[in-house]
C-alpha cells in the first residue's frame, strides 16, 4: 500500500519575517493593467476605446467590465487624456520599436471593481486579453521593519550608531566626514511609506511633497526611525544621520485613497532634480508565493523607477523581508530579474546579533534565547535576495529615532529605538551613503553623478558580503557600503 503523503511542516523562519505591528490599512482592492505598447487600444472612464481596427479587441474587453460592473476605469499614473489617446494613434507596430515613458505609463490601467471579490477573476479575464499584455491585483505594501518596544531611560545614543563606524563593521560614515566633509549637503532626499513624525526633536523640518499620511503608530515610528537614520541632528542627545546636512522629503504611498506606490515614485520624481536620492520603504506580497518582495515586481512600479532614475535621480529599495529567492524560474522576466536602476538592498548581521528576546519570543522562528543570529555580512535569515540585490547593510537593531525602547515616555516627539530591523533599517544606510556620494561629487566635480555610477561605486567599494550557516555566498546580498572608501571614487 503507498504510503499517505503528509504536508510537509515549514520551519517558522523559513516564510521570512513580518511585522505584527503593521498591517495594510482596508482600502479598495484594484487591478493594474498593463496595455501592450503596439495593441492601439486606449481608455477613458467610459471603459477601453480604439480605432476601428482593433474595436473587436476592445469591445471584449468592455464586455469584461460590465460582467464585473466596474465601479472606475482610470490611468495609474493619471494620465492626461491626450497623453493616453495617443496610443490609439502613435502605436508602435512592433513591440522591438522602442517609446517614450510617457506612452508606457500611459498603457497602466487602474480598474476598481465594486466588490472586492471580484478583483481576482477580473485579473484573470482581463490577462486573457489579446491587447493586455499583464494584469495584476494591485499589492498592499507595508514597511519592511521589524517591530521594537519601550523603555523609558535616556542619553546620547549617537555612539551607539555602530553602522556609522569603521569598516568592516561600520560603513566608515564618520571617518568619510572627517576627511571629505561629505555629509549630503545641496542633496535632496525623499523617503516614500506613510508617516513620520515631523515634530520630533532630532529631526529636522520634513517637507511634505504628497499622499494621504496612514493614521497608525507603526508606521509614524516606521517613518521616524527611517529618515532618523539618514538626516537626525548631530547634537548633545539624540542620534546623528549619516547624511544629516540633506535636505529631507516625504511622499506618502496612499495616493487618492489608495495605496499607488507608483504614483508617489512618480510625484517625488517630479519634485527632485538630479542628483538627489528617493528611497523606497516599502514591501508587498508576491502574488506567486504571499512572501514579502521588492515593489520593483510590479511592472508600474519598476516603470516609475527607471523614469525617476533616467532624470538622474538615484533611487534606493528595500529588498524586503520574505525570505525569497528572486533568482527563481517562477520570476523568470519579472521586475525581480531586470535592472531598474534602482540600488536594490538586503539585510546583512551586524557584528553584534545576538536575539534579545525584548517583546517577542524569537523560538518561534528557531531561534533560542540570547542565542547569536550568525556571521556579520551574512544574510539575515529574512533578507531577501538574488542578482538584483547590489549592497547590503545592517538589518538588525539598528539605533534611530522612534519607537521609544531606548527612550520612552509620554512625548512620542523624544522617543529613541536600539531595535530598528528589517531591509527597511538597511536601505536609510545606503541611501545616505548614495546622499554623501553626491554632495561631494558636487563639491569636487561640480556635478553629481550618474546614478549608475553611484551604484558602482558603493559595489566595487563595499566590504564584501559572507558566508553563514545556512547562508551561502550564492544567496547573493551584496556588500556593505564602505564610504570612505567609495568617497575617494569621486
Amino acid at each position: 500500500m503507498a504510503k499517505k503523503k503528509g504536508k510537509t511542516k515549514t520551519k517558522a523562519k523559513d516564510s521570512g519575517f513580518l511585522n505584527p505591528q503593521i498591517r495594510p490599512r482596508k482600502l479598495p482592492p484594484y487591478v493594474i493593467a498593463e496595455l501592450r505598447h503596439d495593441s492601439q487600444v486606449s481608455f477613458a472612464p467610459s471603459g477601453f476605446d480604439g480605432p476601428t481596427a482593433v474595436k473587436r479587441t476592445y469591445g471584449n474587453m468592455n464586455r469584461i467590465l460590465e460582467d464585473f460592473k466596474v465601479k472606475r476605469v482610470e490611468s495609474q499614473f493619471d494620465m492626461r487624456e491626450s497623453q493616453i489617446r495617443l496610443r490609439s494613434t502613435a502605436a508602435p507596430t512592433s513591440l522591438k520599436q522602442s517609446v517614450d515613458a510617457d506612452f508606457a505609463q500611459a498603457g497602466f490601467v487602474r480598474i476598481v471593481p465594486r466588490s472586492a471579490k471580484d478583483v481576482d477573476p477580473l485579473t484573470k479575464r482581463l490577462k486573457r486579453s489579446k491587447a493586455v499584455w499583464n494584469a495584476v491585483v494591485a499589492p498592499e505594501p507595508v514597511p519592511a521593519a521589524a517591530p521594537t518596544g519601550t523603555s523609558s531611560f535616556s542619553r546620547n545614543f549617537e555612539p551607539c550608531q555602530g553602522y556609522l563606524h569603521s569598516a568592516p563593521n561600520g560603513i566608515a560614515a564618520i571617518e568619510a566626514w572627517i576627511k571629505y566633509n561629505a555629509r549630503g549637503k545641496g542633496i535632496t532626499i525623499c523617503d516614500i511609506e506613510g508617516n513620520w513624525n515631523f515634530k520630533h526633536e532630532d529631526l529636522p523640518t520634513l517637507g511634505h511633497i504628497g499622499g494621504t499620511l496612514i493614521n497608525n503608530l507603526g508606521w509614524k515610528n516606521h517613518g521616524t526611525a527611517v529618515v532618523g537614520e539618514m538626516v537626525s541632528k548631530p547634537g548633545r542627545s539624540g542620534t546623528v544621520g549619516i547624511s544629516h546636512w540633506a535636505r529631507m522629503y516625504v511622499q506618502s504611498a496612499m495616493v487618492g485613497g489608495i495605496y499607488n506606490a507608483s504614483a508617489a515614485i512618480a510625484n517625488a520624481t517630479k519634485k527632485l532634480k538630479k542628483g538627489d536620492v528617493i528611497l523606497i520603504e516599502l514591501h508587498a506580497p508576491s502574488p506567486l508565493t504571499s512572501k514579502y518582495i521588492a515593489m520593483q515586481y510590479w511592472n508600474d512600479v519598476f516603470s516609475a523607477i527607471r523614469v525617476a532614475v533616467a532624470k538622474g535621480i538615484t533611487v534606493v529599495e528595500a529588498a524586503g523581508n520574505g525570505n525569497e529567492n528572486f533568482n527563481q524560474a517562477i520570476y523568470n522576466g519579472s521586475g525581480l530579474q531586470k535592472d531598474s536602476g534602482a540600488i536594490v538592498v538586503g539585510a546583512g548581521i551586524p557584528p553584534t546579533n545576538h536575539m534579545d528576546y525584548f517583546g517577542n519570543d524569537w523560538s518561534s522562528l528557531g531561534f533560542n534565547r540570547y542565542s547569536k543570529i550568525g556571521v556579520p555580512r551574512s544574510r539575515i535569515f529574512f533578507s531577501n535576495y538574488g542578482k538584483i540585490v547590489n549592497v547590503q547593510a545592517w538589518g538588525w537593531h539598528v539605533t534611530s529615532t522612534g519607537y521609544g525602547d531606548a527612550q520612552g515616555g509620554t512625548n512620542q516627539n523624544r522617543w529613541y529605538t536600539h531595535r530598528f530591523s528589517g531591509t527597511s533599517s538597511a536601505s536609510p544606510i545606503v541611501t545616505g551613503a548614495a546622499a554623501c556620494i553626491q554632495s561631494r561629487a558636487m563639491v569636487k566635480r561640480g556635478a553629481p553623478l550618474a546614478p549608475k555610477y553611484v551604484r558602482d561605486i558603493l559595489i566595487k567599494t563595499g566590504t564584501p558580503q559572507e558566508p553563514g550557516p545556512g547562508v551561502p555566498l550564492s544567496q547573493h546580498i551584496g556588500p556593505q557600503p564602505n564610504l570612505l572608501k567609495a568617497l575617494a571614487r569621486v
